[in-house]
């Protein structure tokens, strides 16, 4: 039992309650599209019907590398970058670092994308980094920025997502002290005798699990979007009086001295497999400074293997293949401090166990997002006299059913443009547009209970048109995905199915609608 005075637990109530209602929706926007974005690779693998490759950078690519870099220009051999998209084509950017014409430094160069079983190359870009365009991977692209940035310009959006990570952070650690009996909490039976009580003890109930989650979430989400725009500048001033090339130095490791005389990479491949050895992974990025020349480097980062929490990066010497050692995210030895910064990224994105671990993460994410909205339920509820607060209250089930609408909306928006390659406008445009629509029916729409039921309709046919359109579309059939070891996107295509089924038999089942906003009703027992 945690013992407070009356006072103090009035101002405790006022700063969770605030916390949660002034940006509460935003927060539910933020912890909503996490959820999702847990499974962002899942996603991507399931919008293009299967990746070419499971391990995409495993594939050897050695010969086309060496083809490739013959096509470009010298200056562009300065750096290149490996990764693959959801569809698991490897992309090989070969770039110099340029100044676009406004003054930010941007990379330009060449950017190849070729199949890594035939080696057939696919796409050749020419600009600067921010010009290319992957209409494969729009809708995991789209959905990761909305998490991470809610598509508002840099730094701004990651200031957004920062300050409502504060939010969360506040609510949760003012919800702990206001559990006069936190332990009893863990296990309340939610009372029937009032609507009301019920759902404020369904609050509790939720909210109480859900406490641990909400403290790692809240600070681990807030770390991550201020540490690069705001955390590197001020350490910069703070530690090393401003002096930005001594902090990158600390960070990165001071530049070897260069040795430009030409000499041919060793062989890729071999590399790659020793770091894979090494990692008990295989790469995830691969980046090799200085291609054709002495001093070149090859530094290959894997995800954390199986049983591992951190990730791992491993250092070659370009000319000869040789071992240099594994190379922290943080300085240029193994620390506390790099530890400490990959276990944050781990425990936000769920990655410490797998698929499992990320399931849980998902599973917790929607349990939070039950905590923000029956939250400002009850916080409504206790203002109902107010008009204000009335109207607040509409636009509860507008956002709280709406998001998913949308998220739905723009995974169909994906597949219906992708045969046409206009996935980069109608992605965002089915988001915006099932937005809208679901703004329009709250706010037309007075009857509440019909409201819940249309939303729940929509909400269930889109769903279940997600798994149908990829099939019909052109998409692969669930047999030869689970031949070539493309099982998670039957996976995906079986859970999405099971949800809409689901909510298309809450929007016709004969049910009383949750009241999310503050329209007077009579309770018993209040």
């Amino acid at each position: 039992m945690i013992e407070l005075s009356q006072a103090r637990s009035k101002r405790l109530l006022a700063v969770h309650g605030w916390s949660g209602t002034v940006l509460g929706l935003a927060l539910y926007v933020v912890i909503l599209t996490g959820a999702v974005v847990v499974f962002a690779h899942e996603i991507g693998t399931w919008s293009v019907s299967g990746s070419r490759a499971e391990q995409p950078l495993a594939v050897p690519m050695d010969a086309k590398l060496r083809e490739l870099a013959a096509q470009v220009d010298p200056e562009y051999l300065d750096d290149i970058n490996l990764f693959h998209n959801a569809a698991g084509h490897i992309s090989a950017f070969f770039h110099t670092h340029g100044v676009k014409e406004d003054g930010h430094p941007m990379e330009k160069g060449v950017r190849f994308t070729f199949d890594p079983l035939t080696g057939e190359t696919l796409t050749r870009q020419e600009g600067y980094a921010d010009e290319f365009e992957e209409p494969v991977s729009g809708l995991q692209d789209f959905l990761v920025e909305l998490h991470v940035n809610l598509h508002a310009p840099n730094p701004i959006g990651l200031y957004l997502t920062g300050i409502l990570g504060f939010v969360m952070l506040a609510a949760a650690v003012s919800g702990f002290l206001l559990h006069r009996h936190l332990i009893k909490d863990l296990f309340v039976s939610p009372r029937l005798s009032s609507r009301l009580l019920n759902a404020r003890d369904r609050h509790i109930l939720a909210g109480s699990w859900g406490l641990p989650f909400a403290f790692v979430l809240a600070f681990t989400g807030a770390f991550l979007s201020f540490a690069g725009s705001i955390g590197l500048m001020t350490i910069s001033m703070v530690a090393f009086g401003g002096d930005q090339e001594k902090l990158i130095e600390t960070i990165v490791g001071t530049p070897e001295g260069e040795d430009a005389t030409p000499a041919p990479l060793a062989n890729l491949d071999a590399m790659l497999r020793q770091a894979a050895e090494k990692s008990h992974s295989a790469p995830a990025f691969v980046s090799i400074m200085h291609y054709g020349r002495a001093d070149a480097r090859v530094f290959s980062f894997h995800l954390a293997g199986e049983g591992e929490l951190q990730s791992q990066q491993h250092v070659f010497k370009g000319s000869d293949g040789s071992y240099l050692g594994p190379k922290p995210t943080l300085g240029t030895k193994p620390s506390a401090g790099d530890a400490a910064f990959t276990l944050v990224s781990v425990l936000h994105f769920g990655t410490f166990a797998g698929l499992l671990s990320r399931v849980i993460w998902f599973a917790l994410g929607l349990a939070m997002c039950y905590v923000t909205l029956t939250g400002l339920q009850l916080w409504l509820r206790r203002r109902e006299d107010s008009p204000l607060w009335r109207r607040l209250g509409r636009s509860v089930p507008i956002v709280g059913y709406g998001l998913p609408i949308a998220l739905a909306a723009s995974g169909i928006g994906y597949l219906l443009a992708l045969p046409a390659g206009a996935v980069l406008f109608w992605t965002p445009a089915g988001f915006l547009i099932a937005s809208g629509l679901a703004t329009i029916l709250g706010c037309i729409l007075r009857d509440e209970a019909l409201l819940y039921r249309l939303y729940r309709g929509l909400l269930g046919a889109s769903l279940l048109a997600l798994p149908v359109l990829r099939w019909l579309l052109g998409g692969t059939g669930w047999g030869p995905l689970m031949a070539n070891g493309n099982d998670i996107v039957v996976l995906l295509d079986l859970a999405l199915a099971t949800g809409g089924i689901g909510y298309l038999y809450l929007s016709i089942a004969r049910r009383p609608a949750p009241q999310w906003g503050a329209d007077k009703r009579p309770v018993a027992a209040e």
